[in-house]
């Protein structure tokens, strides 16, 4: 998701949106913001890898959380049980009409990010992370080789000390 949306900032950086402004720049998709939207993709994928479904649902309500105004409230897939982490959510469960909603992300490039989510929500992509796995096959067996061949040079190296040290 991160590397995703800071290739989308440098393809529009010198792009007109369609409010006349750039991409990037204050109150806009700063490197903050992508760490953010990056860091809650990963959670939807975290919290639900047990099911594709509830990943896809999880990873809309990211979006559509970031998208929400006062105005435009999107919280279509936020979760509504009483501890959610929706705030917006929490405020209707507890009858509470005036919840003001923080600065979220400008309708200029909303469209322009929703592509990126849409790739990274596909079905078959998701079920390579069921069970907490990685989206990357490669992450995994890397892992497993360089840390077999880490752990056999450590124990030879302690065996040439020991054989060295009689």
């Amino acid at each position: 998701m991160g590397t995703r949306l800071r290739k989308l900032k440098l393809v529009y950086s010198k792009k007109k949106l369609s409010d006349g402004k750039t991409i990037g720049g204050k109150g806009r998709l700063t490197d903050s913001l992508i760490d953010k939207l990056a860091h809650y993709y990963g959670n939807a994928i975290q919290c639900n890898s047990t099911s594709v479904k509830e990943m896809r649902k999880a990873i809309w309500a990211v979006w559509g959380h970031s998208c929400s105004t006062d105005d435009e409230p999107m919280h279509w897939f936020c979760p509504t049980n009483p501890n959610t982490w929706c705030k917006y959510n929490a405020a209707i469960n507890n009858n509470l009409q005036n919840y003001k909603h923080k600065p979220s992300v400008p309708k200029a490039f909303r469209d322009v990010i929703k592509p990126v989510f849409a790739d990274l929500f596909h079905p078959a992509l998701l079920k390579k992370c069921l069970g907490g796995k990685t989206q990357n096959p490669n992450e995994s067996l890397n892992s497993l080789i360089f840390g077999s061949f880490v752990l056999r040079r450590l124990v030879l190296v302690f065996r040439l000390q020991r054989l060295l040290q009689i």
